[in-house]
């Protein structure tokens, strides 16, 4: 994950020292519900374009490696209504090959247009070790409740924005040929809700809504595959402030 350490040693280096801040490192686990899409994968070499409509999608967010989510954050003393995050999410994309689901375009030369298993073509199209979002954050905060010294409160609810690349680890079987790798599949996007509640000292609880958007290309056999990746995510998880 070296893209994630260059960015998060960046992003420290380009703030302000911690005198005139507060820190906030959060950790979290979850589940991602993924929408029905339109991938395509592309070989040139064997004049195949091929474009699976509404394909499903499962995540296996409980079975390893599963899913999680870390962020650093920098909360201004002066401005507590703000904060900037650097911010991992690895979450998870199965295509559901044994479906059955349209498929159009052009098959090895022959154009095809039918609905078929989508198996007989594509045996396995997922981003099983990660569909690694790396985000920049931009966050607006409202805290409130019982005031805890240093001018802060039992409790903050957050809207975030942020955006940055992705390094899925990619694997697929097309035509029973296979293909594993770590590459950069595109840009990411996200907007979230949270709300976190301190329990002890810095300790805090939260939970979170995201919603993620990609279009990841990922490298296949003879070609690339393009899978468009709408996402929800439920979190819970802690995090230390100081």
């Amino acid at each position: 994950m070296r893209p994630l350490i260059l960015f998060v040693v960046g992003f420290v280096v380009a703030l302000p020292s911690p005198a005139r801040a507060d820190w906030m490192l959060s950790a979290y686990l979850g589940n991602v519900w993924t929408h029905p899409s339109t991938a395509r994968i592309d070989q040139p070499a064997q004049h195949t374009s091929l474009e699976f409509i509404n394909l499903p999608y499962r995540d296996e967010s409980s079975r390893p490696r599963r899913y999680y989510g870390y962020r650093i954050g920098w909360i201004p003393r002066s401005r507590h209504w703000m904060a900037i995050e650097a911010e991992h999410v690895h979450a998870k994309v199965f295509a559901e090959t044994g479906d059955i689901v349209r498929v159009r375009g052009t098959l090895q030369g022959v154009p095809i247009d039918t609905s078929q298993k989508v198996s007989l073509i594509v045996q396995e199209l997922s981003m099983s070790h990660g569909l690694n979002f790396i985000f920049g954050n931009f966050v607006i905060r409202r805290e409130f409740g019982a005031e805890l010294g240093s001018n802060r409160r039992r409790a903050a609810a957050a809207i975030r924005v942020g955006a940055g690349p992705t390094v899925p680890h990619a694997e697929s079987t097309i035509s029973g040929v296979g293909r594993a790798q770590y590459e950069f599949g595109g840009i990411g996007m996200q907007a979230s809700g949270s709300i976190e509640v301190a329990i002890w000292r810095g300790l805090h609880v939260l939970g979170e809504y995201k919603f993620t958007g990609t279009k990841s290309r990922i490298s296949i056999d003879s070609g690339e595959a393009v899978i468009p990746a709408r996402s929800h995510h439920l979190v819970a998880g802690a995090a230390i402030r100081f």
